[in-house]
């Protein structure tokens, strides 16, 4: 027997791997094989040693038959892509032949290349997630040194989760966000690969920073930032698509003109998102976009969004924290539509989802959302004592923003009793939170027209709340 060329018997095997759903890198673990070793085969300097062949067949649970099927057909498409046979006459029985036969190695080629392709990207996330792993404990001057002096961490896999670790890292602390956006930066700038390639990481690696500097409150920087992603993106035509959700700079985008209280142009650039985005990311995007139009004062939209959302969600996508977000924003609007029978009813859920996350500002959140409710569903009392505790708490966590409108929430309260002396005692005890927040902002008119009211003993209702929705255009972390 003709002994099967290398690149042949690779070909195969990876073909079998794929069918019989095993990744490559696992496959090659279980027969024993080093990273170098497979490094070797793969780049042509070794073969694939013969006494791990009949090892092989028995961890795939394939026959010799099979085996020998695989291989014919690697041969096929080998020969066929290397060797220089003359043309067939045309409309010969040859030629007739012939373009069937391309046409079945067409298609067969590129169903075994999509799913060798589908697990080189598995394999190459799975090495993404070990890098980090070695990295997520040292200080980002080390995580720079090691970015800078080893190349197997210049991946677009290993872009795509600092990117991801940006996102993650801002419910956290903002400062770490800004350190994983930047550090994807750097390996994006120092990454070989073609000039498209490059664009793309680039484009994506400048909007991580730009939400970054969103969250971290420097929406001019971030301005800058999200200046630098549609040329970009442009001229990188959606490469790498595997590593890279091409609608991703477009949401985060959303989100700082969100933020900056435009929210027709967030609502624009949602939508595009929206057309362009991964599967995986439509609910993310839903999300976004119900919270948009909440704060731009249409809650009956925010749940035709949230609803459309749903399914995906329940499902599982996004975890535990996309249910809470789902149905903390569901009550939220409903809150907002005064409609407090319904909010109270779905209020456990998201206490019981909360919980489970056991994130602290998501904790806080979903009391603040209690209170709210309670206020609705008329128990003023209790309604305050919750709304207070959570005011202080965010104030002790420096989220001034937070604690402000967390006060005027039980502003409006106290102002639906008539008990004005009370309110004027509370603005004095918000006084730091709002100083925090910069009072000479021209987008915080509203806040000084109700503190200068309270002081004439002439607020509203309707002023607390124009005041509060104010402070909720500006960026929050979580």
């Amino acid at each position: 027997m003709t002994r099967t060329t290398d690149p042949v018997l690779l070909s195969a095997f990876k073909a079998l791997c794929s069918l019989s759903g095993w990744s490559w890198g696992e496959f090659a673990r279980a027969l024993g094989l080093s990273r170098s070793t497979l490094h070797r085969i793969e780049k042509g300097l070794s073969g694939f040693p013969e006494e791990k062949q009949e090892e092989a067949k028995a961890i795939l649970g394939v026959t010799s038959e099979e085996f020998k099927a695989a291989v014919h057909l690697a041969t096929l498409i080998f020969n066929r892509r290397n060797a220089g046979v003359a043309p067939p006459a045309p409309g010969s029985r040859r030629a007739r032949l012939a373009k069937a036969f391309d046409a079945a190695v067409r298609d067969t080629r590129a169903f075994l290349e999509s799913r060798v392709r589908a697990i080189e990207v598995q394999e190459a996330k799975e090495e993404a997630e070990q890098l980090w792993i070695e990295l997520a404990t040292r200080p980002q001057k080390v995580r720079i040194l090691r970015v800078e002096t080893c190349d197997e961490f210049l991946t677009p896999a290993f872009i795509a989760r600092l990117c991801d670790e940006s996102v993650n890292a801002a419910a956290r602390r903002a400062s770490d966000s800004v350190d994983m956006a930047d550090l994807a930066l750097k390996v994006a700038e120092r990454a070989p690969g073609t000039e498209v390639q490059r664009a793309g990481r680039l484009g994506q690696a400048w909007a991580f920073v730009g939400n970054a500097l969103r969250v971290s409150n420097i929406p001019g920087e971030a301005d800058l930032a999200f200046a630098a992603t549609p040329e970009l993106c442009r001229l990188s035509a959606g490469a790498e698509p595997e590593f890279f959700d091409p609608a991703r700079p477009l949401d985060l985008e959303a989100s700082l003109r969100r933020d900056q209280g435009r929210f027709g142009e967030a609502l624009i650039l949602l939508d595009k998102a929206l057309q362009s985005c991964w599967p995986s990311g439509r609910s993310r995007i839903l999300l976004k976009q119900a919270a948009t139009l909440e704060q731009d004062g249409e809650p009956e939209k925010a749940l035709a969004a949230l609803a459309e959302a749903r399914p995906a969600i329940e499902r599982g996508e996004g975890g535990p924290r996309y249910r809470w977000m789902l149905h903390h924003n569901v009550v939220k609007s409903l809150v907002h539509l005064e409609r407090g029978a319904e909010a109270e009813a779905r209020l456990p859920e998201v206490r019981s989802l909360a919980t489970e996350i056991g994130n602290d500002l998501d904790r806080l959140r979903t009391r603040v959302l209690g209170g709210e409710v309670l206020g609705l569903t008329g128990h003023p009392a209790a309604a305050l004592a919750e709304l207070e505790a959570a005011r202080l708490e965010f104030a002790d966590l420096s989220m001034p923003a937070d604690s402000a409108m967390v006060g005027l929430d039980e502003a409006a309260i106290l102002l639906g009793e008539s008990r004005n002396a009370e309110v004027r005692a509370l603005t004095q005890q918000m006084r730091p939170a709002f100083d925090a927040l910069g009072l000479e902002r021209e987008s915080l008119a509203a806040v000084r027209l109700f503190l200068e009211a309270v002081e004439r003993d002439a607020a509203t209702v309707a002023l607390a709340r124009e005041a509060a929705r104010c402070i909720c255009r500006l960026p929050r972390r979580g």
